[in-house]
């Protein structure tokens, strides 16, 4: 019987065999660890060899995926060959993109998104630049991105020159110890962790943002100690997890389960929410962009309140 496999399979596996770390890989290819993994083990199934040794510390080589990984490379070279003579016939490269992607969007989103950009605009390549939206709305006015996905409220009122759309709005909710006292409940109001210690980021991260939840903040009687925030969502559920505390995260990051972390709703969650938007510089001048925005808003739902991929 024919060998099958994909040649993404091979783009998922190189990533792990270069960074040894599934967490670093599948950030590398913007996607969560759980789907990574799993198409590593198709892999392997197909192979019929292990390709990896996983441990808590990371991952390994074997010696069969140590020899496989030239095969890969070599393959995945090969194609990329192959598409270069032949984009002169089958049509050139549409543009590339350099997109800046807010960290509070889960990378799993983006994960659902690909493959219909590819769909929609062949030929389109995307690099994509993960930091906080502030840096994105600066990168933009430098030319250095051509579009970004921020998290608003974001200080873009006095740049005149952004374009900002919509793409859907995402709530927030708290991410609690699984033993917190408060477990049980579905609904937890903000002044019901007064007592707890608040995981939360620094004011010149994003004024904006920080400013309108300071303002809920007062409104709910909610002012808690707090701790810097990690910048890795995975460091900060470890936290909460390991040395308790809590922290405000948006609904659609809940798809991350972490053991000894219990995600519920919040009272507030109409008036602390993230709307998740793309900004762009109209006057850019690449032909793809005008494209790429409708395809975004289309794929989120013409920004439609409360409506975030699972």
């Amino acid at each position: 019987m024919a060998l099958r496999f994909k040649l993404r399979q091979l783009e998922m596996f190189v990533a792990v065999a270069e960074t040894l770390n599934f967490r670093k890989a599948a950030a590398r290819l913007h996607m969560t660890q759980p789907p990574l993994s799993r198409q590593i083990s198709e892999l392997e199934g197909a192979l019929g060899i292990k390709l990896l040794e996983r441990s808590n510390q990371g991952a390994s080589l074997t010696a069969p995926g140590a020899r496989f990984l030239d095969e890969a490379r070599t393959l995945l070279a090969a194609c990329d060959a192959m598409g270069a003579r032949f984009c002169g016939s089958l049509g050139p490269v549409v543009d590339t993109l350099r997109v800046g992607v807010t960290t509070v969007v889960d990378t799993g989103t983006l994960q659902q998104l690909l493959p219909v950009l590819e769909a929609a605009m062949p030929g389109l390549e995307l690099d994509f630049k993960r930091q906080g939206s502030v840096r994105s709305v600066h990168d933009l006015l430098q030319h250095r991105l051509d579009a970004a996905i921020i998290g608003m409220p974001t200080e873009t009122a006095d740049v005149t020159v952004l374009t900002v759309r919509q793409l859907y709005r995402d709530q927030f909710c708290v991410a609690l110890p699984a033993s917190h006292r408060l477990r049980k409940r579905k609904v937890i109001g903000l002044g019901e962790l007064n007592d707890d210690l608040l995981f939360w980021f620094k004011r010149d991260l994003n004024p904006g943002f920080y400013d309108a939840c300071e303002a809920v903040f007062r409104q709910a009687g909610y002012a808690p100690q707090r701790a810097p925030e990690p910048a890795d969502h995975h460091v900060l559920l470890s936290l909460i997890a390991n040395q308790g505390g809590v922290a405000l995260i948006a609904r659609s990051l809940c798809n991350i389960r972490r053991s000894g972390v219990v995600y519920r709703d919040l009272k507030e969650s109409e008036l602390l929410f993230i709307d998740v938007s793309v900004a762009y510089l109209a006057s850019a001048g690449k032909a793809a962009l005008p494209r790429f925005v409708e395809q975004l808003v289309r794929f989120y739902g013409n920004g439609e309140e409360g409506r975030a991929p699972a």
